[in-house]
């Protein structure tokens, strides 16, 4: 039976638990075999060190968890022999500390000397108050949704106004705080950039049932922690996706996002062309200006790329001068006789001619009117059914432009040609 006064907790078999209870002196020790009665004790109550037995089932996530609930809290893991090089190798810096077990005497005594005892009859805070505030009125389900759903921003305002809905039974709806004027009763505040209001479309939130209120409450107390942790998320995941130097996606995203698309694309019937691009001489920017000039012209044409394509096109920088752009139509073509690589022509005609007139301050006296482009177009599905498959013979077009003088985007296709500057 868990100890009411316990400041560790455990995640882990009944066996580990009693060993561990013996070795530790009479100190009180929580104890689960699942995760969500774990998490959910841990919504209710502040623990100074969390032990979790390794490995178990999707053992990052938990630990994931665990620091969102409990965000002072050391997390612990107790592993076998063999579980030691996973942990270092495939879980590096995952976990504030780890133990071989059974630990040793001496490892319980390392455990219990930096988790001191709070003194009788003190009121020992938590780590964060609003942590523990409220969240006991939620489900050990709906707790670990919750959690979950804090991969981004978007996921975690669409779940939480979701569970809202189900529980209040009225509409509900995201708002910026600043629409002070906006109908509604408010709910919930979220601190994002701008704040952010949950709005119930109905006056009958002010008459709200006292286990819905207590839901309420108990999501604001965990809003804050978990909205922080998904813009952290979304931090990480921006710079894994993209190229630190230009801010276009890298390969890998290109890669797998086209894959993606154009599996969606062959169920759904639509249409997607690729055009691979690089500038024309890059080499000799480079060698008479040097890589500070070089870089500033992968990032300016990165920038008018995106600049002169539609939102849902993927603009991305698969290696040195080298770009491609996938083009996709996210609603039907709004001409019954348009063609899709029609509209990829005219975007990429936009394209060059914007690069004819942006000034680039490093070249000096060749500022302006003088980088080109040289590229090449395929499409979707007559060109290839893949990524690959596209840029290969995006790549033929690249390569039959150059041979013609370059300065130009051909179609692939025998006397096919698109813009030329």
């Amino acid at each position: 039976m868990n100890s009411p006064d316990a400041d560790i907790l455990l995640l882990g078999d009944d066996i580990a638990a009693g060993q561990l209870r013996a070795m530790m002196n009479g100190r009180g020790l929580a104890h689960h075999t699942q995760a969500y009665p774990a998490l959910e004790e841990m919504s209710r109550r502040a623990f100074d060190t969390v032990l979790l037995m390794h490995p178990q089932a999707d053992f990052t996530s938990l630990v994931r968890a665990v620091r969102r609930l409990g965000r002072s809290a050391r997390t612990i893991a107790l592993c076998g022999p063999g579980g030691e090089a996973d942990l270092q190798i495939a879980h590096p810096g995952l976990v504030d500390d780890y133990f071989i077990y059974p630990p040793t005497p001496d490892d319980v005594a390392r455990i219990l000397g930096r988790a001191p005892v709070p003194a009788a009859g003190s009121d020992r805070a938590a780590p964060d108050a609003a942590a523990g505030v409220g969240s006991a009125d939620l489900t050990a389900g709906e707790l670990a949704a919750l959690v979950e759903s804090a991969a981004n921003v978007e996921t975690l305002e669409k779940h939480v106004a979701r569970q809202v809905r189900e529980f209040i039974g009225l509409d509900v709806r995201w708002i910026s705080a600043a629409d002070n004027d906006s109908p509604g009763a408010p709910l919930l505040l979220l601190d994002a950039d701008p704040p952010r209001v949950l709005l119930a479309d109905s006056a009958g939130a002010g008459q709200l049932a006292a286990a819905a209120q207590a839901k309420l409450h108990a999501f604001q107390a965990l809003l804050a922690p978990l909205a922080a942790q998904a813009r952290r998320t979304e931090k990480l995941h921006r710079l894994a996706i993209t190229d630190d130097l230009t801010g276009a996606f890298n390969r890998r995203y290109f890669y797998h996002y086209t894959d993606r698309l154009l599996a969606r694309a062959k169920s759904e019937r639509f249409r997607a062309t690729l055009l691979l691009y690089d500038i024309d001489d890059f080499k000799r920017y480079n060698d008479a200006y040097g890589h500070a000039a070089g870089d500033e012209i992968l990032r300016d044409t990165a920038a008018l790329m995106r600049q002169t394509t539609r939102d849902q096109d993927v603009v991305a920088r698969i290696g040195g001068d080298e770009f491609t752009v996938l083009f996709w139509d996210a609603e039907p073509p709004r001409k019954p006789d348009s063609q899709h690589p029609d509209s990829a022509y005219d975007l990429a005609t936009r394209f060059v001619k914007a690069l004819a007139d942006h000034e680039f301050p490093s070249l000096g006296a060749e500022a302006k009117g003088v980088l080109t482009i040289s590229g090449g177009l395929a499409s979707f599905p007559w060109d290839g059914q893949t990524c690959r498959d596209l840029l290969r013979h995006a790549d033929a077009a690249l390569r039959q432009a150059k041979a013609a003088g370059k300065n130009a985007i051909h179609l692939i296709g025998p006397g096919q040609t698109g813009p030329k500057a």
